[in-house]
């Protein structure tokens, strides 16, 4: 039998098949270069809010105008304490101011929304008055918010309900910030000494009180699910019990302004810091977006918020 050897035959062969296979090779890599857009639940973004009520928008939320230019709902007094991201597109701030001059000084807080947050409830009142101590904190509800004062009082307002509080009761340390479960059926207290005092269904996994903090804690930030949390110290120290993962903090590390407040980000696998400054500080999941140094500032930084904020269920 006579052979014939046609080696063109076999290098035409495999450059075709080469080819195909380059070819295949670019058209999954194409794909693998294309960002999915986010999934519902997964924007990322957040709220730096000033202590006379000015807001700087970051990633996907909408910056709403200056509470300080808009009259009677700017913040006055000791000014904006607090901002907690509401369910709707918007933030709720607490507002604190008291009375000088008296014997016994009395205070008064302010539910301001911002926002989509609906407030049509005709029973919906944003005022606390003759409060034994000064407003500290916020956190948003399903429906409403809630106000927390330095002596552990909690007031319940436009539409989320009360569960107790510290009000009255005997404290090693004051109370500075408030996280409420993501069923709104329950909310946390944290106090500057690490103390945790957990109401309604909030159930009571740790705290660093009776520990010892290089500074004090100024906030708590409750997981998605409501089954941990975290609190935040003045030095960017963060503490996590429950299921709350710890994914890293400042503490031990140089900071130009001291740290004010603390959130999660939208998949709950990551969350941000911030400074008075308006320095922002993000770990785990939570990216970067910008931060307030440098911006021309209406007051020091009080607060972070994101958006969306944790789900709530039906």
């Amino acid at each position: 039998m006579r052979r014939t050897d046609r080696p063109w035959v076999a290098i035409i062969g495999t450059t075709a098949i080469l080819a195909v296979f380059l070819f295949a090779r670019g058209v999954r890599a194409a794909e693998a270069a294309v960002v999915a857009p986010a999934a519902p639940g997964e924007a990322q973004g957040y709220w730096l809010e000033t202590s006379s009520g000015g807001s700087l928008g970051y990633g996907d939320v909408h910056a709403f105008p200056s509470q300080a230019s808009t009259g009677s709902d700017a913040c006055t007094g000791y000014g904006c304490v607090g901002i907690a991201s509401s369910t709707s597109e918007g933030y709720w701030l607490a507002d604190s101011s008291g009375t000088a001059g008296q014997a016994v000084p009395k205070y008064t807080g302010v539910l301001i929304p911002q926002g989509t947050v609906s407030t049509d409830n005709p029973q919906c009142n944003r005022v606390v008055s003759e409060l034994n101590a000064p407003v500290v904190g916020v956190a948003g509800a399903r429906l409403g918010a809630w106000l927390d004062a330095s002596d552990g009082g909690v007031f319940a307002l436009c539409g989320s309900s009360y569960f107790g509080s510290m009000g009255g009761r005997p404290l090693n340390a004051q109370v500075v910030g408030i996280a409420g479960t993501h069923d709104s059926n329950g909310y946390w207290e944290v106090a500057a000494d690490g103390g945790v005092f957990s109401f309604g269904d909030a159930q009571f996994y740790g705290s660093m009180g009776g520990q010892h903090l290089n500074s004090p804690i100024v906030g708590i930030v409750a997981t998605h699910d409501g089954q941990g949390y975290w609190e935040v110290a003045a030095d960017g120290g963060v503490f996590s019990f429950g299921d709350a993962q710890f994914y890293g903090s400042m503490g031990g590390q140089h900071l130009n302004s001291p740290i004010v407040g603390m959130t999660s980000d939208s998949t709950g696998t990551g969350y941000w810091a911030v400074a008075s400054d308006g320095g922002v500080f993000s770990f785990g999941t939570a990216p970067f977006l910008g931060s307030g140094v440098g911006r021309p500032p209406d007051g020091p930084i009080i607060g972070i918020a994101a958006s969306p904020g944790p789900p709530t269920p039906v």
